[in-house]
């Protein structure tokens, strides 16, 4: 036996790989993950965010954030028995008309002999002292959308009551999805009468249809609530009250007012001095601010009255009622009412007269002498003077452009390719018919009868759009080249692109002329920023706390608002951020409703709800996409989210919108829904057509086509724009060949005998001034005449 001797591997032995910890990321891409955070200051807070907590320290950390949490529970609650908070807003919302909502509230209202039951306007307020807090609900008509959608923005808790079947109707399945579309704060489910059924097997089958119903809507809530007993009204009231309150962004960020009573003083030329009497909710409300008045617009406030008497105290109390003014308007720092610029005309680019302009004048003066002029005219004059020929063919040739141009605006369904020939002037009428006839009917948000639905009739002007939408879709933004215009002038506003995401467009290029009326940020993320941190900022003077009972004394409002708003309608005024009643170009990003199956054309007069605003614009689509260019859709598209873009007050996002229509019958039928994608008129919408030609003759690469134009002058004119086919091919113009519009092209690769030749030619497309905010008042006010 030898020791002492250690093996040796030979060359041949194999080596297990080395442990690989992961893929490690380059110098680089540890750069582009870094870009934009800032490096601790030095090595002792380096350390101190490195180091891990111990055990106690975790356990101190969770116990100081219990404690912290604990606090301000406790907090609230002293504030809501003191009556420094305002009460607690909830919306009642029967679904099915099984159970009405003022039985509901008297079973509340007598679960405790303690509860007191007051009545304001508008809203049913319970004072529970046992558990030191203020309920008041509000009772919307449920088939008046806007009244629900409004109760909505200013409650704190949601209540839907559902039916016992587990049914709801079409209007009611509508009515939810617009709920959930615009925004809801938290929601309790209630089901009055499922307790107080007997049979176990019947309530266990009812219970479970509910809860099917309310899964549809993803509306699940740890438990559904009764309101047949005591009992159970006083375990509601308990959830009502404890249950975390989901704020809105609308609610957290203005200072708004439901009012409880409205009177008018100082009547005089049709505007007068509104007092609006309230409870103050939100962070606060500054009287320097403008404030909006939903359907009529934005004023200024004059002063801010503190009402000592609340009407609806937790306790009792004795003593004088004496108005307190707290805070009075500065006219040197109250916010302006203008709300968009008044351009100049005369600024513009001017030029002086130079000595070449005076040598070219004397030569006009020289040819004036030798034209007949009238009598007494100076060769100055002569030389300005056009002749008869000259003046006629001006203005043809301006007639011309100007129906050029009216026919380039019209409806995104007019430059749809027509197989049977042009349809301009029967398009034109068609346009007028549908105009007159939403001019002309009521515009009511109430739920449809049966029996209407039951007298439906066929419209052709909507027949007419769905043959259009189909046409659309079958040959995109395909147009025929008219024959006795030239194209070069048909559409001479358009213009080829090499490439529609990287070839360049000047945003400030052929601006209209309304976009010198609005205002603009140099850098709108920025302004956002600095605009919601004034939120939280109270230190201004003229601040007024929530919390309190107001009068709000607004100024120079016009009397019609008061005697056109509808006394059962929910009325709520905002308190605006700065710069929100400037007028820009709002992008709003929407998607359509599955029940709306009624072609929606660009530009077609639409209602929007906006956050807290709510009025009447003609929009422009246009893709959700990347780049810095955007395609105008012609129709809102049913497969995915457009862009509409119209002039309209800057609203900060985030902010939901809902889009209404107005049907046949002068009903609002919801549209879609979205929210605020920016505030920038720099947003390119461009408008494509697209000329089709026939492959004639086709020899490997070399192609000759036709039916694309008619003349050699539109060939040339056209030439520099690159050609392609459906198949992908990619050609150009090459020469024109006779008379007639036959032209050679050469493309990359050989064509077959189905493929077309096709050219694509852009124009910038720009909103219309069509901004309407006095919507929703006079509706109102007609449904309250018919109801009578």
């Amino acid at each position: 036996r030898m020791t002492g001797v250690v093996h040796k591997p030979g060359p041949l032995k194999q080596k297990p790989k080395p442990h690989k910890s992961g893929a490690h990321r380059t110098k680089g891409q540890i750069e582009r993950d870094a870009r934009g955070r800032t490096k601790l200051k030095g090595p002792s807070q380096m350390r101190k965010a490195l180091r891990a907590l111990s055990k106690e320290d975790r356990r101190q950390k969770s116990a100081l954030s219990r404690g912290n949490k604990l606090k301000s529970i406790i907090d609230a609650k002293r504030a809501n028995a003191s009556g420094a908070v305002a009460p607690t807003l909830v919306t009642l919302v029967v679904l099915g008309g099984s159970t009405p909502s003022s039985d509901l509230i008297a079973s509340l209202a007598g679960s405790d002999e303690t509860i007191v039951h007051t009545q304001g306007h508008n809203v049913n307020y319970l004072a529970v002292p046992r558990f030191k807090a203020r309920i008041g609900f509000l009772t919307p008509d449920s088939t008046v959308l806007e009244d629900v959608l409004d109760s909505i923005k200013v409650s704190d808790v949601l209540c839907l009551v559902w039916p016992l079947d587990g049914e709801v109707s079409e209007w009611t399945e509508l009515l939810i999805s617009a709920i959930l579309a615009h925004g809801v704060p938290t929601i309790i489910n209630v089901v009055p009468g499922l307790a107080s059924i007997n049979s176990s097997k019947v309530k266990e089958t009812m219970r479970k249809n509910v809860e099917k119903l309310i899964d549809k809507w993803s509306l699940t809530q740890p438990r559904l609530l009764h309101a047949d007993s005591q009992s159970d009204a006083v375990v509601l009231i308990r959830t009502i009250t404890e249950s975390k309150k989901k704020k809105m962004v609308l609610q957290k960020r203005r200072g708004h007012i439901f009012v409880e009573k409205l009177d008018m003083i100082d009547e005089k030329d049709g505007q007068c001095t509104l007092l609006a009497t309230g409870y103050l909710r939100g962070p606060f409300l500054n009287v320097n601010r403008l404030v909006h008045l939903p359907g009529c617009g934005d004023f200024q406030l004059e002063k801010i009255e503190m009402r000592e008497d609340d009407p609806h105290p937790l306790k009792a109390r004795h003593g004088e009622f004496v108005p307190r003014v707290l805070v009075e308007a500065d006219p040197s720092k109250q916010e302006s009412l203008q709300n968009e610029v008044i351009p100049d005309p005369m600024d513009a680019e001017q030029t002086w007269p130079d000595e070449h302009d005076a040598v070219g004048a004397e030569k006009l003066a020289e040819e004036g002498e030798r034209r007949r002029v009238p009598k007494g005219t100076s060769s100055y004059q002569a030389a300005w003077i056009v002749e008869d020929e000259e003046e006629e063919g001006e203005e043809g040739e301006d007639e011309s452009e100007e129906e050029m141009e009216e026919d380039d605006d019209d409806e995104s369904g007019d430059e749809v390719k027509e197989r049977d020939g042009a349809l301009d002037g029967l398009e034109a009428d068609e346009e007028e018919e549908e105009m007159d006839e939403v001019k002309g009917c009521e515009t009511a948000t109430e739920a449809p009868d049966d029996e209407d639905m039951d007298d439906e009739e066929i419209d052709m002007d909507e027949v007419e759009k769905y043959r259009r939408e189909r046409e659309n879709e079958k040959f995109p933004d395909e147009t025929d080249t008219p024959i006795d215009i030239p194209a070069r002038v048909r559409f001479q506003k358009y213009r080829g692109l090499k490439s529609f995401r990287t070839s360049p467009w000047d945003t400030m290029e052929n601006l209209p002329f309304d976009y010198a009326r609005i205002f603009k940020f140099a850098n709108y993320r920025r302004t956002k920023k600095l605009m919601i941190a004034s939120t939280f900022d109270c230190g201004a003077e003229g601040v007024v706390y929530g919390g309190v009972y107001v009068t709000l004394h607004i100024k120079e409002v016009p009397v019609t608002f008061a005697q056109e708003w509808r006394q059962s309608s929910p009325l709520v005024i905002y308190s605006l951020l700065p710069h929100e009643n400037k007028m820009c170009v709002q992008n709003i990003v929407i998607k359509r409703h599955p029940t709306c199956t009624v072609p929606i054309p660009s530009k077609s007069k639409l209602i929007f709800h906006v956050g807290f605003r709510r009025f009447e614009v003609e929009p422009v689509f246009s893709q959700h996409t990347n780049g810095d260019k955007f395609k105008m859709e012609r129709y809102l598209r049913s497969d995915g989210a457009t862009v509409a873009s119209f002039f309209a007050p800057i609203t900060f996002a985030p902010a939901s919108a809902l889009v209404f229509r107005i049907d046949a019958k002068g009903r609002q039928e919801l549209v879609g829904s979205g929210c605020v994608l920016d505030n920038n008129p720099d947003r390119i919408v461009l408008k494509r057509i697209v000329l089709s030609g026939h492959p004639y003759k086709i020899n490997r690469r070399s192609v000759v086509a036709r039916y694309m134009f008619f003349n050699n002058e539109d060939i040339e004119w056209f030439k520099p724009v690159e050609l392609y086919t459906p198949t992908g091919r990619r050609g150009h113009i090459k020469e024109s060949i006779g008379t007639h519009g036959h032209m050679k092209c050469r493309f990359d690769q050989q064509l077959n005998a189905q493929d077309s030749v096709m050219m694509s030619l852009y124009k910038r497309v720009f909103p219309k001034w069509t901004y309407n905010p006095r919507v929703g008042y006079a509706e109102k006010s007609r449904i309250a005449a018919r109801e009578e």
